[in-house]
């Protein structure tokens, strides 16, 4: 039992029953770890949410929206409109409104970035508890904490999300606002020095404290595998699809495949890839087997299973994929920014530069053909994931909850 229990909330994006992000598993691991240390945990979903069946562990309690029905909705609203206009002495404004609204709760798919603001403010303002804190988890997390948060309000920041405003409907909106973020005042933790160093320069008062995940060792365990023999030729290449965002590199990754393949005419090239990619599998650059969308246990087995991760973002913030391949025994060919605490180049990963298929294809090239290089530099990325550990992320995050709370300075 943690000395001085604390009453943590935390506002999360939705959860899905069965598919998840890394940044989904970090959250729900950070809390899984303040609860196991004895501290009230509460995670509130901007949109209802069910229970995930991707997380086995306990992290607290996940507060449930109200449960709101289109059909009764609409027939309350009728209701309400049709008291006001036959005898405005029964009905109001107000009870058209409420009913208004409940109308619009139940149905989140038609939801605007506007509505969502009226939403939040209509339900997260009820549904968020008293606390010692109040944690964002994500720039459209963090208006809803500085205006209903209670206790100290604080914001756990795993992507600089201005760079990746294109990803969405409105890129306009969605700069700004995830600029705003981090400019309300909210006391902010980063997963990265990246990252924090990315809001620091944004935003030069800024206090920003380091708070690195980690990845689960209980899941995501191997070895390296032995050197192979000189004339062995025969590779296979894992990578994550990108769920069709441009910046997670499938691109470059395709091209860069398609580079290895004509300049090693000798080896036989494989690739696999799992989750969504931004080209079909029998694509014209470079076709790949798709192993679909992985559960962890799934995805370990089938990193195991390979030779090489191959990962080409053009940035990231602490990615949780090429560090669980390191675990699993896979030497890999990673890019930075965003990789720095356990991507050493040229010791514990093969470091390329992002954005260019060119350089990723020889750094691809380099790990396929020297056999050597390839063990080593597996052995060592094994040996540096052994410091990732949840034991300590969580270490850090309690640390940094305390000293929010506590109103001390990051250090």
């Amino acid at each position: 039992m943690a000395a001085h229990p604390l009453r943590v909330n935390i506002i999360i994006p939705p959860l899905d029953r069965e598919k998840f992000t890394g940044g989904s598993v970090c959250i729900l691991e950070h809390a899984h770890q303040l609860h196991r240390r004895g501290h009230q945990v509460t995670l509130i979903p901007t949109r209802p949410s069910l229970n995930p069946d991707w997380f086995p562990k306990e992290f607290g309690t996940l507060q449930h929206w109200p449960r709101q029905s289109a059909i009764s909705g609409g027939l309350d609203l009728v209701g309400s409109l049709a008291t006001w206009v036959l005898n405005k002495s029964k009905g109001s404004p107000a009870h058209i409104r409420r009913d208004f609204m409940k109308l619009v709760c139940s149905m989140p798919k038609l939801w605007t970035p506007e509505m969502e603001q009226a939403v939040h403010a209509q339900i997260l303002r009820k549904l968020i508890p008293e606390a010692d804190i109040t944690i964002a988890t994500q720039y459209d997390t963090a208006l809803p904490v500085y205006l209903f948060g209670s206790g100290k309000l604080a914001y756990f920041m795993q992507h600089y999300e201005v760079v990746f405003a294109n990803d969405s409907s409105d890129p306009d909106q969605t700069r700004k606002r995830a600029a705003l973020s981090y400019k309300i005042g909210l006391n902010m933790m980063a997963n990265s020095p990246w990252l924090l160093n990315q809001v620091k320069t944004a935003v030069p008062e800024a206090n920003v404290m380091l708070t690195p995940s980690a990845i689960d060792h209980a899941v995501f365990n191997g070895t390296p595998k032995p050197i192979v023999p000189a004339d062995h030729r025969k590779v296979t290449l894992i990578s994550y699809g990108g769920r069709n965002v441009a910046w997670k590199g499938f691109k470059e990754m395709a091209e860069a495949t398609a580079i290895a393949r004509r300049e090693l005419p000798d080896y036989q090239i494989e690739w696999h890839v799992y989750g969504t990619a931004a080209l079909p599998p029998n694509n014209d650059i470079a076709p790949y087997k798709s192993l679909g969308f992985l559960q962890p246990s799934m995805l370990a087995e089938a990193y195991r299973a390979s030779d090489i991760l191959l990962s080409a973002s053009w940035y990231e913030s602490f990615p949780l994929f090429p560090a669980e391949a390191m675990a699993c025994g896979l030497p890999v060919v990673t890019t930075q920014p965003g990789t720095e605490q356990y991507a050493i180049p040229g010791e514990t990963a093969e470091v390329v530069a992002p954005q260019s298929p060119r350089s990723v294809a020889d750094g691809l090239i380099r790990l396929i053909r020297d056999h050597e290089y390839r063990h080593r530099i597996a052995v060592a990325g094994w040996k540096e994931t052994h410091k990732l550990t949840w034991d300590a992320a969580g270490d850090a995050m309690e640390a940094n909850i305390r000293a929010i709370i506590n109103g001390e300075q990051p250090s």
